[in-house]
C-alpha cells in the first residue's frame, strides 16, 4: 500500500479509536449496556470493561500515529466488532439489525492497517508494496457500511431523518418530515449505486466521491448536535477515511497495472 494511503488509514484509525475511547470512558459503550442488560452482570463490571477498553484504545490511537504495532490494531478491530455485536444483540436500547454492516468499516480500518503494516518499522517511511488482502478488507468494509446506510435511508431511519432536518436548519433550510424522507429515498439509492459502481467498475472517482460523502455524513452529527458531539463524528471518520485510502491506493498503483487486478 502506498505510503500516503497508509498514512490516511493511520490517521483515520487514530482518530476513530481516540473517539471510541472517549465514548467508553465518559458515556459508556454498547458493550457496557450488553453486559448489564443482557448478561446480567453488575454495572461495575461494564464500567471496568469500558475503562480498560478506553486505555487500550488510547494506546491504539497513539500507536497509529507514532509507532504502529500490529497486535494493538487487532485489539482495536476486536473492540469495534464487540461494539457492533453488542449493538445488534441489545434490544430495547441500541438494537440495530444492520449494526454489523453499518459498523463494518470501523472494524475493517484497524484490521486492514494490521495486515498492511510492513514487518520492519523502517519500511514505514518508504513505498510499501500494495496488499491485495488489506485493500479487499477495506473495500468490503466500505461497501458493507454504505449498503447498510443506503438500506436505512430507504427505510427512512428515524435518526437519519433527525440528522437531515437538523443539518438543514444549520443551512437555513426548513425541512418537513415528509421532505426529509423523500430526500432520504434519493440518498439511499445513491449509496447503493455507489457500492455497485465501486465493485463493478473500480473507478478511483467513485472511491473519491464516497470519501467526500462519508466525511459529510459523519460531520452531520456535529451540524445537528453541536460541537460537543465531536466524538460522534470522529468515531465515524473511517466512513470517509476508508474510501479515501482506497482512492489513494488505486491512484498510486502503476499505470501498467490493469484495472482488473485491483482488489
Amino acid at each position: 500500500m502506498p505510503n500516503t494511503a497508509l498514512w490516511c488509514l493511520r490517521l483515520s484509525v487514530a482518530l476513530q479509536c481516540f473517539a471510541a475511547a472517549r465514548i467508553a470512558w465518559v458515556a459508556g459503550s454498547a458493550v457496557n449496556g450488553w453486559l448489564f442488560m443482557r448478561a446480567g452482570l453488575p454495572e461495575g463490571v461494564g464500567s471496568v470493561t469500558d475503562q480498560i477498553a478506553a486505555i487500550i484504545l488510547l494506546l491504539v490511537s497513539a500507536s497509529a500515529l507514532f509507532r504502529p504495532e500490529r497486535i494493538l490494531f487487532l485489539l482495536g478491530a476486536a473492540w469495534m466488532l464487540a461494539i457492533a455485536l453488542a449493538t445488534f444483540f441489545n434490544p430495547g436500547t441500541t438494537s440495530d439489525s444492520l449494526a454489523l454492516c453499518s459498523h463494518a468499516v470501523r472494524i475493517a480500518a484497524p484490521l486492514c492497517l494490521a495486515i498492511a503494516l510492513p514487518n520492519h518499522q523502517a519500511k514505514l517511511f518508504g513505498t510499501i508494496t500494495p496488499s491485495p488482502t488489506a485493500l479487499w478488507i477495506l473495500l468490503v468494509g466500505t461497501a458493507a457500511t454504505f449498503t447498510a446506510h443506503g438500506v436505512e435511508a430507504l427505510q427512512h431511519y428515524g435518526r437519519f431523518v433527525d440528522l437531515l432536518i437538523g443539518s438543514g436548519q444549520l443551512l437555513g433550510l426548513t425541512l418537513s418530515q415528509s421532505s426529509a424522507e423523500s430526500i432520504l429515498t434519493g440518498i439511499g439509492l445513491h449509496d447503493l449505486l455507489l457500492v455497485i459502481l465501486l465493485f463493478s467498475r473500480r473507478w478511483r472517482g467513485i472511491a473519491g466521491w464516497m470519501a467526500i460523502w462519508g466525511f459529510a455524513t459523519a460531520l452531520s452529527r456535529m451540524t445537528t448536535m453541536g460541537g460537543d458531539s465531536w466524538h460522534q463524528t470522529a468515531v465515524r471518520v473511517a466512513n470517509g477515511g476508508a474510501p479515501l485510502t482506497i482512492f489513494l491506493a488505486w491512484s498510486q498503483l502503476r499505470p501498467s497495472t490493469s484495472q482488473s487486478r485491483r482488489p
